[in-house]
């Protein structure tokens, strides 16, 4: 039995009647019967050439079409060689099927953003621990699950392929993040870093080489942090509180103005983290967040607050957790009562504590700049000269005021 050739047409076809979009598709031919297979990619009228039948040298994305064109011919020849050396009767609808990836066995297309998003989710978490803390994990959840409300709202669909993303889609992202997501503006330049974190694993794959984010722009915006001054960190020892949660609040929170640790690595400080060397106590601990070393010798107020809550720490298990922390809400919580108690005119969260370490505790009393990025557990040192330049900001704050008092 002669062998029919396969024949592969590529066209555009109108989206709506009376519109200028045209959708290209595919379509496959063999022994008389055909088949038309959508590519998702959207195209004006003037890129195609109807006299040629064929892509039009003034189309603006002539090289990606081309190359998309050029892969799905690739794929369906593949699969029509594939079913002649396995023997397999000869149909346009199954190629179709394979294509696809409707059937078991297939020629594996592109992925989409959202399937090659939790390839990457999923792999984080079976690597949990290895620079994939739960921070991470959470990061990128947080990131997918904005995406997705996104193309609900804005595309009707679940899901896109990386051939339909453009600049636009990352601009109208942007403005999703600020309005719907009521994201504030950092915090939505950090979800588009991390959808180009998974672009970029898209581009290295080879499933597109297109840059939607080439001409965009992800610019953070400087934040200047809250910190505690010397006299309020007075202010809150001095405080009789007969209240026992919120007495336990207190002591967490100035444990942390005297440590720099972050919440959660507070709440998993256990005996093995405290260790005594060369006549001293020191926290050796790694931050969860980014499983950096973070070394942190202990000062007399802090080793007062580990023994009022573990008073033979010394002698129980390694695992034994140093203090009770309660949860990050409630925390906060008490911290606000804190600060009205105490007088204190900012808004008190847990987080402003390693702030506080950074700024009135160390920099502020001459400590290198290299020793507070160590104990801070920062990747890199630019992350600590942040702070630097926090005190920078409060002495021509400070200067402004004596320029007003001055008379001279």
């Amino acid at each position: 039995m002669e062998l029919q050739p396969l024949k592969v047409n590529f066209y555009p076809k109108l989206r709506t009647k009376g519109g200028t979009d045209y959708t290209l598709y595919m379509r496959l031919i063999l022994s008389g019967k055909r088949t038309d297979l959508s590519l998702d990619y959207t195209l004006k009228k003037e890129s195609w050439d109807a006299r040629e039948r064929a892509l039009s040298k003034k189309c603006p994305d002539r090289s990606h079409v081309l190359n998309l064109t050029n892969k799905y011919n690739q794929m369906a020849m593949e699969v029509y060689q594939q079913m002649i050396q396995r023997g397999m009767p000869l149909d346009v609808n199954t190629i179709r099927q394979k294509i696809t990836g409707n059937e078991n066995g297939s020629v594996s297309v592109e992925p989409t953003l959202m399937t090659l998003f939790k390839r990457i989710t999923d792999r984080k978490k079976v690597l949990s621990g290895r620079n994939n803390s739960n921070a991470t994990q959470q990061k990128y959840g947080r990131c997918k699950s904005h995406l997705v409300s996104y193309l609900k709202k804005f595309y009707n669909k679940e899901d896109i392929k990386f051939n339909q993303l453009n600049l636009q889609f990352v601009e109208d992202f942007e403005v999703y993040l600020k309005t719907d997501g009521k994201c504030a503006h950092n915090s939505a330049m950090k979800h588009i870093q991390t959808f180009k974190t998974i672009y970029k694993s898209a581009v290295a794959h080879g499933y597109t080489d297109r840059d939607p984010f080439q001409k965009y722009k992800i610019k953070l915006e400087e934040v200047i942090r809250c910190y505690l001054s010397e006299k309020e960190i007075e202010e809150l020892i001095k405080l009789d509180i007969p209240h026992k949660g919120l007495a336990n609040a207190r002591d967490l929170f100035l444990f942390s103005c005297f440590t720099g640790l972050a919440y959660i690595d507070l709440k998993n400080l256990s005996v093995r983290n405290i260790q005594f060397e060369n006549g001293r106590y020191w926290i050796r601990t790694r931050r969860q967040k980014t499983n950096i070393k973070s070394n942190i010798p202990l000062l007399e107020f802090p080793m007062k607050l580990i023994r009022k809550c573990c008073p033979d720490f010394e002698n129980l298990d390694a695992d034994t957790k140093i203090f009770r922390v309660i949860t990050n809400q409630k925390m906060n919580e008490h911290l606000k009562e804190l600060a009205s108690l105490a007088e204190i005119q900012k808004t008190l969260t847990f987080h402003i504590a390693r702030h506080t370490f950074a700024t009135t505790i160390t920099l502020n009393n001459g400590v290198p700049i290299e020793s507070v990025s160590s104990m801070l557990g920062h990747k890199h040192i630019t992350t600590t000269q942040h702070y630097a330049k926090m005190l920078d900001k409060k002495l021509e704050v400070d200067m402004d005021v004596l320029a007003g008092k001055l008379n001279f």
